[in-house]
This record gives C-alpha cells, sequence and structure tokens, in this order.
C-alpha cells in the first residue's frame, strides 16, 4: 500500500473531463467525484483530462464500466502526448462510469482518477 501511495504521490492524478458539446461534468484529483445526467445526441462520450508533467510518464489508460468503481482490463491505453478519448458504441438506457489513471516507464499505475457518469437516454 506503501508502494501505492508514492505513486499516487509522485504521478499527479490525471483530471478527467466528459464533454457532449460543452463541459457536463469535471472532476479533479481535489473534488469529490462528479456525476451528471446528461442527454445524449448520439452514442458517444468525449473524455478529456489534464496532462501529467511527471518525466517518467508514459501515457493513460482508460477504464469504462457500467457501475460505480466496477472496472476490469482498461478499454485503450495511450500516449502521454494524448489527452483526449472519444468512447464509441454506447448503448440508449444506459448510464457509463469513466475514469483514467497514469502509469510510467515501468508500468506502475496511479490510482483511478475521480469517475465521470454519462447516461445515454
Amino acid at each position: 500500500m506503501d508502494f501505492v501511495r508514492s505513486i499516487v504521490r509522485y504521478y499527479h492524478w490525471p483530471l478527467i473531463c466528459l464533454f457532449q458539446f460543452a463541459i457536463i461534468a469535471c472532476a479533479s484529483p481535489d473534488s469529490a467525484p462528479t456525476s451528471e445526467m446528461a442527454t445524449a445526441t448520439g452514442e458517444t462520450a468525449t473524455l478529456s483530462w489534464n496532462a501529467n508533467s511527471e518525466p517518467d510518464l508514459q501515457g493513460y489508460k482508460i477504464y469504462l464500466a457500467t457501475t460505480s468503481g466496477g472496472y476490469g482490463a482498461p478499454i485503450t491505453t495511450l500516449p502521454l502526448d494524448v489527452t483526449s478519448y472519444t468512447v464509441t458504441g454506447l448503448e440508449t438506457s444506459t448510464t457509463y462510469f469513466f475514469s483514467v489513471t497514469a502509469y510510467n516507464s515501468s508500468g506502475a499505475e496511479s490510482s483511478f482518477s475521480n469517475e465521470v457518469t454519462k447516461t445515454i437516454l
């Protein structure tokens, strides 16, 4: 557990935002998780976060679940210069939960960012 805490301190929490034409929800590591219900016009969600400036950063992992905190394997792994990602193929009448982690060259991964949600109506 001390190793995880040191990674979290060293690799700042990635900030994650959920967009639909404008910002719908934005969670930062210093705030309580933000949850918004949104009327979707499409079946996509665009996630965006602030870049991590740590020198050993290798990239980010995006997680998606249909229950809060129910993350399995990441849906994608992105290089360090990418700070947004569009998730496609989302189903109507479903609430989705998203989170981002940062990882370093040794493969050590930060804790999950604050969770954001999007409901496809």
